[in-house]
């Protein structure tokens, strides 16, 4: 029985497992549960129109608020703490109020609502984006939003939760807690068994998105243009019509019979692709956006032990010690690929590999605990 109170964990995710934002907060969690914390979650879903909140089919934890489709839905959603406050009124031991990624007004608006009590308001920050979706209004003030968020959240938020050292240094003199992507390793989604393969050498990307944090563009090309034999590149996330509507001058790269395209697949069907393939590969731009956040397939990959080749953004430079964890390229340049690319083919290190804990959520109780007990 959890007895040092209760956790409210709010944002835009999808429970249990639609994307990287709902495996960021179930792990945390996995984490505040570990410390004797009941954590609760206040997510959105698409599946239906209502009002108010309701209780997730799947876990008795999860609790849902309509997506806002409309944009004075969008609007009404920046500022209302209706829901927020129902589900905190039904907590007895409610401690803290934890905001995922959410705009910089609904930050403040949240704060106001609790201002008169013992619940502590936290923010958990993994990116610095201008980056959205929808309407015109909801996408200009996404770009003003990003600007809040980093420069003035630490001015208005003691309590923030990190996911960079870059964030660290932004909102330094904060009570700050850096937790990058973190896994459950023994999930039985990391213990399942390889993907069947004929053979050959797989490289293997998977993409969540074709914006421009992601550079697919380079990285396939480079990839066409060696000569590897048996070698091909499973892309994961998008299909060949959508990375050649994405890149249309890429048309020939796209026709490449080597490059097996997907589509869209299961969390757990991405990971056991990811497990299955010789070499992860991904690259991204040395920008502010990609330097702030922490790559949650970064973390995928390096858990499953498979060799990485990536850029040196985020901090990913701390785990590529050595030349077994893969190669880490300095900049999204075509030739440091293809030369990364076939140095792995060579080595083609397949020996060995084991499950790595590094990013397991229960290497941060420590830290985690300390950061709770310093909360406003």
């Amino acid at each position: 029985m959890k007895d040092k109170g209760t956790i409210i964990y709010l944002g835009n995710f999808e429970l249990p497992d639609k994307g990287a934002s709902a495996h960021r907060v179930m792990n945390n969690g996995k984490l505040f549960e570990a410390l004797e914390y009941r954590t609760l979650f206040l997510g959105v879903s698409r599946d239906g129109r209502f009002d108010g909140i309701r209780q997730s089919k799947t876990d008795d934890r999860i609790y849902e608020q309509a997506y806002p489709y409309s944009t004075r839905q969008w609007l009404n959603r920046l500022v209302s703490t209706d829901d927020l406050l129902s589900l905190a009124k039904q907590q007895k031991d409610l401690r803290l109020v934890i905001l995922y990624n959410l705009p910089y007004i609904t930050f403040k608006a949240v704060k106001k609502a609790f201002k008169d009590t013992d619940v502590t308001v936290a923010f958990d920050c993994t990116e610095w984006s201008d980056y959205t979706d929808g309407s015109l209004p909801k996408r200009l003030y996404k770009r003003i939003d990003a600007g809040e968020i980093r420069k003035k959240l630490g001015k208005s938020c003691r309590d923030i939760i990190v996911v960079s050292k870059t964030m660290e240094e932004q909102y330094r003199g904060n009570n700050l807690l850096r937790l990058p992507p973190l896994v459950d390793t023994e999930d039985p989604i990391w213990h399942a068994p390889e993907n069947k393969r004929e053979g050959g050498f797989e490289f293997c990307f998977a993409a969540g998105t074709l914006e421009n944090k992601e550079r697919a563009d380079i990285m396939l090309r480079a990839f066409c243009e060696l000569n590897l034999p048996d070698a091909h590149m499973r892309v994961i996330g998008v299909t060949k019509e959508e990375f050649a509507e994405a890149y249309p001058q890429e048309k020939a790269t796209a026709d490449d019979g080597r490059i097996i395209f997907t589509g869209r697949l299961s969390h757990e069907e991405t990971v056991r692709a990811v497990a299955s393939c010789d070499c992860y590969v991904f690259i991204r731009g040395d920008i502010r956006r990609n330097n702030a956040g922490f790559p949650t397939k970064f973390v995928e990959a390096y858990t499953c032990g498979v060799p990485i080749i990536t850029t040196d953004v985020s901090d990913v430079a701390g785990y590529m010690t050595s030349d077994n964890k893969g190669r880490l390229l300095k900049s999204a340049d075509s030739e440091q690929m293809k030369a990364a690319m076939e140095a792995v083919y060579r080595e083609r290190p397949r020996t060995n590999r084991e499950l790595d804990k590094s990013f397991d959520y229960r290497n941060y109780t420590s830290e985690t605990k300390e950061w709770m007990d310093r909360l406003s």
